[in-house]
């Protein structure tokens, strides 16, 4: 772990598990839905917007819950290298 990834997830452990994994998957979850919106324009157009987000649901549900798997492993892999390389420069 090089010093600049070690220093930004030693920032990032300080917010705590549960408010990084919210903040991340909310934020993916957006970007998914924008995107899922930009890319299918013309079906939103058609169809009305609440029709197509009803279509949608179980898309955005699916995908939200599959980012906070991936998000999860994603923190329990940085958090080990971080461990890992605190304990090989000896600092705490």
């Amino acid at each position: 772990m090089n010093d600049k990834v070690f220093q930004v997830w030693q920032k990032k452990r300080e917010q705590g598990f549960f408010p990084w994994l919210y903040k991340s998957t909310l934020a993916a979850v957006i970007f998914y839905v924008v995107f899922n919106i930009a890319f299918q324009y013309s079906a939103f157009s058609q169809m009305g917007a609440l029709p197509f987000f009803k279509s949608q649901l179980e898309n955005y549900g699916l995908f939200a819950v599959m980012m906070l798997i991936a998000n999860g492993a994603l923190w329990l892999y940085r958090e080990s290298s971080y461990k890992k390389e605190v304990s090989r420069r000896n600092i705490g």
